[in-house]
């Protein structure tokens, strides 16, 4: 029988709120601001993506790059990163971020 801390992988979305909500309490401030910093750098790439051919060739490695450690970071903090790079484009697109 399943007990309530087995690994059966029928978590809720409501137990992986929890452990956000926990991972996050359990943060530095440093690890924060870190965070913080890795998100205006994947803006800023994100930004120059949008300005042209020759500025999304050169944003393109470092996107990857910045998008792949996301990636093995967490799913959270992967999904965090896109909605920065498309809220990034969509304020870009509408001129509202200047460069």
């Amino acid at each position: 029988m399943a007990g309530v801390g087995d690994d059966g992988g029928d978590d809720s979305p409501l137990d992986s709120l929890v452990v956000v909500g926990q991972e996050i309490r359990r943060s530095s401030a440093n690890a924060v601001a870190v965070d913080v910093l890795y998100l205006f750098t994947t803006a800023f790439f994100a930004t120059l993506a949008v300005r042209g051919v020759w500025p999304a060739l050169i944003a393109a490695l470092p996107l990857a790059v910045l998008l792949s450690f996301a990636w093995m970071s967490s799913r959270l903090f992967f999904l965090t990163n896109l909605l920065v790079v498309l809220a990034t484009v969509g304020a870009t697109r509408a001129g509202y971020v200047p460069l």
